[in-house]
């Protein structure tokens, strides 16, 4: 969609499909219907996410792209963080419906904002979406290898972010306060994470480096976890969320390749978000099934080996050339 209507008007769209299908949550009765709507709320997310980096990137000319995408990834942790504790304390207070329809209402209210103050896209009157540049760009070498990297982050975070708090509750015996202060601790990290390392990339340009070495600190947190204690497990929380940065370098490094023509990027982007979302479902399932037969320090190990080798795929990677086919340099 980007390709054929331009990431801006994509994001649009994303942004309020998403937003309204939040607001008429409020209103279900039926499982069914939640089910469904719960369904176009990811449909708007994912329209949304793609297009908005390559319109931060496109704004952030030259060589602050990096700070941009990193400023757009860490906006998402701050969201994520305001969401669950502000939407928590007005569903306590004026009951989830309520809190359901705000949430929506806001994000529609982003849209119209969106819809009003950003430039409209500049689309070349002879292009076309064709099936050829479409296989190039889904069958690259380069994006699946980055998928797979950015595969083995997610799957990682996912260990600590999910699965920390009821760690430190269940086996460790804190309180659920500091159980969330302590699982709070990651999403924080990112927020900062993500920007910086977003200008490391600006001024080195080392992909394959950056993400393997992210990628191997992250494995080591997951490894430290198995030490049983509170302090390994904060330490963890602060290393794993410092990875986040793998994120930025990832969408940033799809975005540059020539598989087809500059129209592409957005698929490129979200094609590498698509493979690596896949670890939000197989990894907790997995990880379970470990901690059920073996226990939790055992699963923590073999956590950090999983994610330790399908990060290392990198390192048999081949960078691509920088620029996008058939357009000139940003």
């Amino acid at each position: 969609m980007a390709a054929k209507f331009g990431p801006r008007k994509t994001a649009i769209y994303g942004m309020l499909v998403s937003s309204a299908a939040a607001a008429l949550t409020a209103f279900t009765f039926q499982f069914y219907q939640l089910v469904l709507l719960r369904f176009l709320v990811g449909v708007g997310m994912a329209l949304f996410f793609g297009p908005g980096v390559t319109l931060i990137a496109k704004a952030f000319r030259g060589e602050s792209q990096g700070l941009g995408v990193g400023v757009f990834n860490g906006a998402f942790y701050v969201g994520s963080a305001i969401g669950l504790f502000g939407w928590s304390v007005l569903a306590e207070l004026t009951g989830w419906r309520v809190s359901m329809a705000a949430s929506g209402g806001l994000g529609m209210l982003g849209g119209l904002l969106l819809l009003a103050y950003l430039p409209k896209d500049e689309l070349r009157k002879e292009f076309t979406v064709k099936l050829p540049d479409l296989r190039r760009v889904l069958s690259n070498r380069w994006l699946f290898l980055l998928s797979l990297e950015l595969f083995g982050i997610g799957s990682g975070q996912i260990l600590v972010n999910t699965f920390m708090i009821y760690y430190l509750e269940q086996s460790l015996k804190l309180g659920p306060t500091s159980a969330g202060i302590i699982g709070a601790l990651s999403p924080l990290c990112a927020v900062f994470a993500s920007p910086l390392f977003g200008i490391l990339y600006d001024k080195t340009k080392r992909i394959r480096l950056l993400l393997f070495i992210l990628g191997a600190v992250l494995a080591f947190a997951v490894a430290v976890v198995s030490i049983g204690t509170v302090y390994s497990a904060i330490g963890a929380t602060l290393i794993a969320g410092s990875s986040s940065g793998a994120f930025t370098i990832s969408y940033l490094a799809a975005r540059k390749v020539r598989a087809a023509s500059a129209e592409y990027e957005t698929l490129a982007v979200s094609w590498v978000n698509t493979i690596q979302m896949f670890a939000g479902f197989w990894s907790p399932v997995v990880f379970s099934q470990l901690v059920i037969s073996f226990g939790y320090e055992t699963s923590w190990t073999v956590g950090a080996l999983y994610t330790f080798l399908l990060i290392s795929i990198i390192l048999v990677a081949k960078e691509p050339p920088s620029e996008l086919a058939g357009s000139e340099s940003d």
